[in-house]
């Protein structure tokens, strides 16, 4: 067992992964088969679990807590051996085809990239691939589904029925997912703001998409390398650094990317987003 800092052990014996910080413990097994074995709890701090108790409700920070393990126990696990093996950039964002086009959104939270997935998918009848990470090689984006998540006040906007709710502020959509295939060629990838008005630039500084992406990523914190798995380096384990900003080059040089300006007049935005 290695101690790294105060509060964080970790090991890594026969492809078993075992950690422990001020939240989280857990064992993690990469089976030769390719299946992940997982075990492990959460050991919320006091003070930030009484605060969020008594601001957001019991219901809420369960449901809060109960998407953290998944990610620490389960994303990311799948995410790091997906990484290494085969090459594949996780990026912070949304994906919706209508099975012969298909459109990547990214950004930061709040900068809409739910919101036109929800829109595509209300209004266009497209289907929504990924809600929150796209998987991604060279020129391919791999669907990673989860169940869109969009803000009360994005459905009100949609003009559509409100489903199950989500974290108690979210709706979910019905959104399915019988005929998502495997695999689908990217046509364009959009990096989005907020705008007083519609503006798409497209993009065709390569080193300034690079750094683009690297900062959302930097910023959001959604992926393995910035939660204890950043720490396997120190054990010889999963030295994945180098590879993943050359598969991030790759997917830059891959595709076409725009600079997405959105504003609230979602219809007319829809239409000009699909055929720029």
């Amino acid at each position: 067992m290695t101690t790294v800092g105060d509060y964080i052990n970790i090991d890594f014996k026969d492809s078993i992964y075992t950690f422990v910080d001020r939240e989280i413990s857990g064992t993690i097994k990469f089976a030769e088969d390719g299946k992940i074995y997982v075990d492990g709890y959460l050991k919320p701090r006091r003070i930030h679990h009484i605060v969020n108790l008594c601001s957001q409700g019991i219901d809420r920070v369960s449901k809060y807590y109960n998407r953290f393990i998944i990610k620490t126990l389960i994303h990311d696990p799948i995410f790091i051996v997906l990484e290494k093996l085969l090459k594949i950039n996780i990026l912070h964002a949304t994906a919706v085809t209508n099975g012969k086009k298909t459109f990547v959104f990214t950004g930061l939270g709040g900068s809409g990239k739910s919101t036109l997935a929800g829109a595509f998918f209300a209004k266009k009848g497209y289907q929504i691939l990924s809600d929150n990470y796209c998987m991604i090689s060279d020129g391919t984006l791999y669907p990673f589904p989860e169940l869109p998540r969009v803000t009360n006040q994005t459905v009100d906007l949609l003009g559509i029925k409100r489903g199950k709710k989500a974290d108690g502020i979210k709706t979910y959509l019905d959104n399915r997912l019988e005929k998502v295939n495997k695999s689908y060629p990217i046509d364009k990838i959009f990096i989005c703001t907020y705008g007083d008005s519609l503006e798409i630039v497209e993009l065709n500084d390569k080193d300034q998409v690079f750094e683009l992406l690297l900062g959302i990523n930097n910023y959001t914190k959604e992926f393995p390398e910035y939660l204890n798995f950043a720490l396997l380096p120190l054990i010889g384990q999963y030295m994945t650094g180098k590879q993943r900003l050359k598969s991030l080059d790759r997917l830059v040089d891959n595709n076409k990317f725009y600079l997405l300006r959105n504003s609230a007049d979602l219809n007319l935005n829809l239409d000009i987003i699909e055929n720029v």
